[in-house]
């Protein structure tokens, strides 16, 4: 998957799923960037399996804080799901931030700037012995301009438990007219007729996406129950 593709699952889980703001979301994406890249599978200077250099999207050090808790939870470490729940993991338990005054809950729902939310993140987060790297702040910009108008959230901090979702194109999972409703973390088929109808009326958020999002999306919830 490309980079932007990763960038997508991860805004929309954060903001949808999760209820980040969107600067919060840009915050991190655009430390991503720069930590690895966006993606989940990568280690730090290419030592592949050297548990004490970092590891994944934020670059866990050493490698095994991370990759002991997935295998632990029976959980792929590879996949990019697996590591935003050990994110969200993170923030529900307050773990990798320090700050005094303010705990990463508190930060998943600030919206101030997604240039302060990528500065907030790599000061208490990440925590480099230099924290001025400026193209972090603009990354993260970029990833909020590209994303700030995404259906699946279209309130600042409000959660969506409900999501209506089609792909473009056939997928593995259905044709080109299934449709789904991802809700409390699960993935069900609902008729694309009526009841879809009534969903949308009701105010649920619905979007097409890609086919390579709509497989990764279903993979990443277990499939479709």
């Amino acid at each position: 998957m490309s980079q932007e593709d990763n960038a997508k699952i991860i805004f929309d889980y954060l903001v949808g799923t999760d209820g980040w703001s969107k600067e919060a979301a840009a915050g991190i994406l655009g430390n991503m960037q720069s930590e690895s890249g966006i993606v989940p599978d990568i280690w730090e200077s290419g030592q592949i399996g050297n548990m004490n250099v970092g590891y994944g999207l934020v670059q866990w050090t050493p490698a095994s804080k991370y990759i002991t808790w997935a295998q632990n939870q029976g959980l792929n470490y590879k996949d990019i799901y697996s590591q935003l729940k050990r994110i969200q993991w993170e923030v529900n338990n307050n773990q990798q931030w320090i700050n005094a005054n303010m705990s990463f809950k508190q930060f998943t729902q600030r919206a101030v700037s997604p240039e302060d939310s990528a500065f907030l993140f790599i000061r208490y987060y990440e925590r480099p012995l230099n924290p001025n790297q400026p193209a972090r702040q603009t990354q993260a910009r970029y990833w909020y301009e590209k994303f700030k108008n995404d259906v699946i959230s279209q309130k600042k901090n409000e959660v969506y438990k409900m999501f209506l979702f089609k792909a473009d194109i056939a997928t593995v999972y259905g044709d080109q007219n299934a449709v789904y409703l991802l809700a409390d973390g699960v993935i069900i088929s609902i008729d694309p007729g009526n009841a879809f109808n009534d969903m949308k009326a009701a105010g649920i958020p619905f979007a097409v996406l890609t086919k390579m999002n709509t497989e990764a999306l279903i993979a990443g919830h277990g499939g479709v129950k």
